[in-house]
């Protein structure tokens, strides 16, 4: 049987999002205040056409996409734009298989009316196996990525990377888990890529309780560059990620760090959930930066003492009002760890109001 769908998705501002910084977290240098991420005017999110032909789909077009847990593609939750990408997207799937390939240019946000598009500079592309086993669900993945002019620590150059990884993920008697690792080759210019991450989210739900309160820990880590004089280019990159898995502020990037989150939710209302949780991160190499939103090395703090960044308690609330409409609100304060007074940074605080309006 052969079927297509034509699909058309104007944003104007499909998520409206507004934010407080109330103060500096060395913004002047890197860009922390309103971005480009964060104001855009009417636009084509989504433009695609779906051809069905029995198991297999392709969609052709602009589309968003994300990848397993939205560690290294994502559809970009914490600023006010989504991410979207032009390209396609092929998934095989019936009693047996589960499988996709893709080959994306990401759409470059601009500032007037109907002015985004793909970013001729970098190109990905990649394929994805997803399993089903016993008490746990698996998937495997290949990531490919050309980026021109690609940053880190002072450097910049010409970056093609080829990440592959594996998630384990389940559900079973009130535990749930989310682990993954992804080791990354390739090249940066005359240098040999050699870069690795590690990712575990583990939960426990209290479901006899009430609110049926949930206890979790984030551990992560992902590797930096130990020496800017060899031959080798090991920080991590995370490629297209969602900054808020990590922390609602998506301030940090999962470079060159190592963080552990114990968090606490409850659920007073079916449809309300409350969260908080306290972020303890760490860089993992002193020769290397601290990298934050944008995936942007900060400069003042190479060559800078210590290995602690911040610690950063966060609270949170989600209110699903019905199908079409939920609202969120989060508050985040920052503790300047020494990596940052040393470069002449300090706390700060970040306020979150936001709005999804579905229909």
């Amino acid at each position: 049987m052969h079927r297509f769908l034509v699909h058309a998705d104007l944003h104007v501002s499909e998520q409206v999002r507004a934010f407080i910084q109330l103060s500096s977290y060395l913004s002047d240098t890197v860009g922390l205040n309103k971005g480009s991420l964060d104001n855009n005017s009417a636009d084509l999110q989504q433009g695609f056409v779906d051809l069905h032909f029995q198991t297999v789909t392709a969609r052709v077009g602009r589309q968003e996409f994300a990848l397993g847990s939205s560690r290294l593609i994502s559809v970009r939750e914490g600023q006010n734009v989504r991410r979207a990408f032009d390209g396609v997207h092929v998934r095989l799937k019936n009693t047996y298989l589960d499988v996709e390939a893709f080959g994306f240019e990401e759409v470059e946000v601009k500032p007037a009316s109907f002015d985004d598009q793909g970013n001729t500079q970098e190109k990905l592309w990649g394929l994805n196996s997803k399993w089903a086993f016993k008490p746990t669900k698996a998937e495997f993945y290949y990531i490919g990525l050309q980026r021109q002019a690609a940053k880190y620590q002072a450097m910049m150059a010409d970056e093609t990377r080829h990440s592959f990884g594996t998630r384990m993920f389940g559900k079973q008697s009130g535990w749930d888990w989310n682990h993954e690792g992804i080791y990354q080759t390739g090249r940066y210019g005359s240098l040999t890529i050699n870069a690795w991450t590690l990712a575990s989210l583990t939960g426990y739900t209290f479901n006899s309780l009430k609110w049926r309160p949930r206890l979790g820990l984030s551990a992560n880590i992902a590797s930096g560059d130990d020496n800017a004089k060899d031959k080798q280019l090991n920080t991590f990159n995370p490629l297209y990620p969602n900054l808020s898995y990590f922390e609602e502020a998506a301030m940090l990037a999962p470079q060159n760090f190592f963080n552990i989150m114990p968090n606490l939710a409850i659920q007073p209302l079916t449809n309300v959930r409350v969260s908080v949780d306290w972020n303890f991160y760490w860089r993992l190499s002193k020769n290397d930066a601290v990298y934050v939103r944008g995936l942007n090395p900060l400069p003042q703090t190479l060559g800078v003492n210590g290995q602690f960044v911040t610690h950063a308690f966060s609270g949170n609330v989600d209110w699903e009002i019905n199908k079409y409409v939920s609202l969120g609100f989060s508050y985040s304060h920052f503790f300047a760890g020494q990596v940052i007074t040393e470069a002449g940074g300090h706390d700060t605080d970040y306020l979150r109001s936001q709005v999804n309006v579905a229909f």
